[in-house]
């Protein structure tokens, strides 16, 4: 959240200075009037609108409630991710991942973000809550006959 927000921040102070760049011009007689009031109106728009949506985002943070971290649960979780990834099947890890991983953001060749969840441990299917293997189906063919 602190991230987005410093994100929508970045861009507003950079909106804001690209409107000081537009009245520079303006002034010094290298950009037309109607041309100036035309993008400062944008820009000003596009500003509400991202102070709006920063708004947003300071009340849902100041409603966010977040628990205590249960770092022995939090332990135990990594363990059973770690073991899943390391000798789980290809399902199983698939599971798991979509599970974790929430939203993936790729920044540029070399920049990637990465958003994780922690899923309740019952809904994701580890060794650990896995059922248990009872019996072999039987090899005998049956013909069914209409």
């Amino acid at each position: 959240m602190e991230r987005e927000i410093e994100k929508l921040d970045a861009q507003m102070d950079r909106a804001r200075k690209t409107v000081d760049r537009y009245f520079t011009a303006f002034e010094a007689g290298t950009m037309k009037p109607e041309m100036c009031t035309e993008k400062v109106e944008d820009l000003n728009a596009r500003l509400e609108e991202m102070q709006a949506e920063r708004d947003e985002m300071e009340a849902r943070r100041e409603r966010l409630d977040l628990p205590e971290l249960d770092r022995a649960a939090l332990a135990k979780m990594v363990d059973e991710i770690e073991e899943t990834m390391a000798s789980g099947t290809n399902p199983q890890k698939k599971h798991l991942l979509q599970r974790v991983v929430k939203k993936v953001l790729v920044h540029d060749r070399r920049t990637v973000e990465v958003w994780y969840g922690l899923p309740d441990a019952s809904a994701v299917r580890t060794p650990g809550y896995l059922a248990p293997h009872t019996g072999r189906f039987s090899n005998s063919k049956q013909r069914i006959s209409m």
